[in-house]
Order: C-alpha cells, then sequence, then structure tokens
C-alpha cells in the first residue's frame, strides 16, 4: 500500500542519516592504527566546547616511546629540524583534558599566549603539583620535531598517577590525558632554566630571538619565524612584567610590542587568521594606539568576513596614523567597500531575477561560470533533476539556486578561513 511504501521509505531514510551520522562520529575519533584515517587530518573544537577538548581526524598511531602514549598530528612540522632528546630545552604552547566523560581542562598554556620552556627529562619531585605532567610533555616532544602540533593519549603515570591530584588542578585517580602539544622550538646546550635568569638574561635572549625572527621573515621562512618570535615572548611572561617598572618596564614592553606585531604579521601570511587577531590584540594591550596593530587586526577581520569589525579597526588605524593618512590602510578600507558594492548588487540580482531564469546576467556576472560553481558542488551529491512538481518546485529551486550563486560572490575574496 502506499502508506506502508511511505513508511518504509522514511525508516530507509532514517537509517540512511543515522548512518552518515555515525561515519562522521568515528571519523573525528579514528581508532588506533586504522591505516584509512589520513595521516594529516582535520582538527576543531566542538561547537558546545570552545576550549576543548579538541577533536581530530589524523591517523592514530604509537610512538614507540612510552607504552600506551598514541600521537595524531595535527600539523607538520620542519623536516628540517631534528627530534628534541634529553636535556635540551623545549618551547611549548599545550592544552591537556582530562580524558574521560567529563573532558575538563587541566592545563592550558594558550590562554595567556605565554609558551611554555621545559627541560626534557628532567627529575620532577612528586611533591611538585604544577609540573606533575611534566614526564607527558617529555613523552611528547621526544615524538615531534619543531613546528608540529601533535595530539596525544596519556596514561596515569606520566600525569597524576594512581592517585590523581586534590586541587590546582583536581585530577580524579588514574586519569588518562588527552594533550594537544604544538613544540615551537628546542634549544640544545642552555644551561639555566628561564625562572634562575636575571632580567638582563632574559632581555638578551627576547632580542636574540626577535633578531633572528627578522632575519628568517625577510628571507621568506615566515613559520620559522614565527616560532622564533613565539620563544621571544616565551621570556617575558606576566609574573616577571608585573615586577618591573620605569626603565626596566619601558624596555620590556619595547620588546614585547614589536614581537606581537611581527608574530601577526606572520599569522596573516601563513593565513591564521584567527591568531593574527589575538596577537594584534595583544600588541594593543601594550600599546593601545597602536595603528599598526589596529591595520593587521583589521586585514584579519576582512579575510574572515567580519567586514564591520574590519572597517571599524581600519579607521582606526588611519586615525592613529601620522597625519591620519596612509596609502596601504586607505587601499584597504576601499577594497573593503569594493567587497560590499559587490555584494550590495549580487543581492539585488537575485531578488530581480528570481521570477526570470535569466536574471543572472543581472548581477553583473556570467550566468555559464555562475552555474558551473554550482554544478561542481553539487557533484559531491544528488545533483537536482528536472522532477514534476509545477511552478512552486521551479519557484524553490531558482531561490536555492540564487542563494548558492550570493554565497559565492560573497566569499569570493575571503581568503582561506581558520
Amino acid at each position: 500500500s502506499g502508506a506502508a511504501d511511505a513508511a518504509a521509505s522514511r525508516a530507509e531514510s532514517g537509517s540512511a542519516a543515522l548512518s552518515r551520522a555515525e561515519a562522521e562520529r568515528a571519523r573525528w575519533d579514528p581508532r588506533l592504527g586504522d591505516d584509512t584515517a589520513p595521516l594529516v587530518g582535520e582538527w576543531k573544537y566542538p561547537l558546545d566546547k570552545p576550549h576543548g577538548p579538541v577533536m581530530c581526524t589524523s591517523r592514530r598511531v604509537r610512538t614507540g616511546g612510552h607504552p600506551g602514549v598514541d600521537k595524531q598530528i595535527m600539523r607538520e612540522g620542519s623536516v628540517a629540524e631534528r627530534t628534541p632528546k634529553d636535556g635540551d630545552t623545549c618551547f611549548v604552547h599545550y592544552d591537556m583534558w582530562q580524558l574521560n566523560a567529563s573532558g575538563e581542562e587541566v592545563w592550558s598554556t594558550r590562554r595567556e599566549s605565554e609558551p611554555h620552556q621545559i627541560v626534557v627529562g628532567k627529575a620532577i619531585p612528586a611533591s611538585d603539583g604544577k609540573r606533575r605532567h611534566h614526564p607527558a610533555l617529555y613523552e611528547c616532544v621526544r615524538a615531534m620535531v619543531p613546528g608540529e602540533r601533535a595530539l596525544f593519549r596519556v596514561p596515569p603515570e606520566l600525569c597524576y598517577g594512581e592517585a590523581g591530584n586534590f586541587s590546582f588542578p583536581a585530577v580524579p585517580p588514574n586519569c588518562w590525558m588527552l594533550v594537544d602539544v604544538e613544540l615551537i622550538g628546542a634549544k640544545g646546550g642552555e644551561t639555566m632554566e628561564r625562572a634562575d635568569m636575571l632580567y638582563e638574561e632574559r632581555i638578551e635572549r627576547v632580542k636574540s630571538h626577535r633578531t633572528k625572527g627578522n632575519e628568517l621573515f625577510r628571507g621568506g621562512d615566515v613559520a620559522a619565524a614565527a616560532r622564533e618570535y613565539e620563544m621571544s615572548l616565551s621570556f617575558l611572561t606576566d609574573d616577571m612584567m608585573m615586577q618591573l617598572f620605569g626603565a626596566y618596564l619601558d624596555e620590556a614592553e619595547g620588546e614585547k610590542l614589536p614581537a606581537h606585531l611581527n608574530l601577526c604579521a606572520c599569522y596573516l601570511k601563513m593565513e591564521r587568521h584567527h591568531d593574527a587577531i589575538d596577537q594584534a590584540g595583544r600588541a594593543l594591550g601594550v600599546d593601545p594606539t597602536n595603528a599598526k596593530a589596529f591595520y593587521r587586526r583589521g586585514k584579519a577581520r576582512r579575510a574572515l568576513g567580519q567586514d564591520e569589525a574590519a572597517r571599524a579597526d581600519l579607521l582606526k588605524a588611519l586615525g592613529f596614523s601620522d597625519g591620519a593618512s596612509d596609502p596601504a590602510i586607505e587601499r584597504e578600507l576601499a577594497a573593503l567597500d569594493g567587497e560590499e558594492k559587490r555584494s550590495n548588487h549580487a543581492l539585488r540580482g537575485v531578488w530581480r531575477g528570481l521570477f526570470d531564469p535569466t536574471g543572472f546576467e543581472d548581477a553583473g556576472v556570467d550566468a555559464d561560470g555562475a552555474k558551473q560553481r554550482l554544478d561542481d558542488v553539487d557533484e559531491a551529491g544528488k545533483k537536482p533533476g528536472k522532477e514534476a512538481g509545477g511552478r512552486g518546485k521551479r519557484f524553490f529551486g531558482r531561490l536555492l539556486e540564487r542563494l548558492g550563486f550570493v554565497s559565492d560572490v560573497l566569499t569570493s575574496d575571503r581568503g582561506t578561513h581558520t
């Protein structure tokens, strides 16, 4: 009967949707040793948990070190550099979460944009609650190269053990950890830890890393330059900055500002626009009237399609520039105005041509080219056919097609989103 057939069809459709959802969940939680997963895949933070735990589609493999530790590569590093060994000082960013149903955050260096320094293999007293997880970090960086970012699953004995930790951080007994580690750089022969350095020794290292970063940037190695700026900033910790005053504070801020600005410039070139926005904001925390910081943040926001915020930043950059005039800022504003005009024109074209299938030309674009883009997208799924359904279906079909066309126009100049 027709009713039975319809019910069977709905059940089949629901089953197919469930299978697709299950496959997608499995893709974001690959099994250990599943060779069908890509070696370097995608990663993201869940929508309901913007601070993690992070999810990754990359292949899970054993590190070959401590039993139980496995790794997923989130971003490949520099093959020209070696893996750290015991005694090396490593500069890392990391987030650590409990690998259980709670997914509670244990540590994060990214929140403060303050890279951590560890000496690989250094013994940590059991009473040191703040650094009891360092053996886990040692195990991670021994399986990485500088520039690499990877996700690790680490057993309890490398973190807080059978007893866990009562507070700061609170960790339950026998808790595995999920650790997102970025190895910024590794230095051999560093005999003194940051905490033991005098102010002059820290500033010397800050200047050294920043100078090397400038050389690498001008030479075209932007990724390596970014790592040098990160290492430079790792010596300008908040706890040190709060203790400075007078000429010492002026000198430290004079180093901190260009390091953030230069790191922002690197991230713009690397199309890591969210990171560029973060670094520009930190530069503005040092100098709230810095035209270059507003300009670079405006460029990053424009790339992400945040047009109003981009315009506000660019206008502030123009206002704080010498003579309230700068050709680069004015060009960026003009480009933003041009995008807005094209977007508005495209939207008008949608409604003007909605009832007339020939109306694509009114939007100021080649109809065949726009249709080809739609066909390219549709190849991944079922292409719309000439089904019976009268004027209603043709109307809504044209509406959906035109909205897709406008999406192409609106995103054509946005760059790569991160």
